[in-house]
């Protein structure tokens, strides 16, 4: 008898590495991937920036214009008019950033509330993010898999209820084995 050969993978040959599990090689979109893209998305940057200079080259062309006739009344008056725009909105995002922190305090219990005055709103997230993970610490989700309900029925409204909905739970806290010890005719 002619022993054949069979061609087993060693466990080098099996050890390659799946390019889709690295993290740090995923890519949000193949878009990312194609050169062209990246060019096209290069150019329109590269563009963005030239319009901006260009707008700011403008600007000062047209006030050193308006300086060189000695209309210092139209400079002042598209200055002013800056200002009021640059102050209505500063003032808008004042009073967003005021609705948000006062949000964030109101989290808080009052005891605690005293420690954030002088926060930045980086640090108040942050301190608020630990204060409600600190409070929830030593709560469980009643939720999740395996925890029991309370109450007289187990949580459900009736014996046969419970025992009818969840058989297991019902059958565990009142000390039944099985069906056969079962004091209730739970089927019909």
């Amino acid at each position: 008898m002619a022993e054949e050969q069979v061609n087993t993978p060693t466990a080098e040959e099996n050890s390659e590495t799946n390019p889709s599990t690295k993290a740090e090689e995923r890519k949000e979109s193949p878009l990312h991937e194609n050169p062209r893209f990246k060019e096209v998305i290069g150019q329109r940057n590269q563009l963005r920036d030239e319009i901006a200079k260009y707008q700011a080259e403008e600007k000062a062309k047209e006030d050193k214009l308006l300086q060189e006739k000695g209309e210092y009344k139209t400079l002042l008056a598209k200055r002013d008019t800056t200002i009021e725009e640059l102050t209505s909105k500063n003032e808008a995002i004042t009073s967003d950033l005021g609705a948000f922190r006062q949000g964030l305090v109101e989290q808080l219990p009052e005891e605690r509330r005293v420690y954030t005055e002088g926060m930045n709103m980086a640090t108040l997230q942050k301190f608020v993010q630990d204060e409600q993970m600190t409070a929830n610490a030593g709560k469980t989700d009643s939720s999740r898999a395996g925890t029991q309900a309370k109450g007289d029925f187990g949580g459900y409204s009736s014996y046969s209820e419970w025992a009818t909905k969840d058989p297991k739970g019902y059958e565990e806290v009142n000390g039944i084995v099985g069906n056969q010890g079962s004091q209730f005719n739970v089927g019909g």
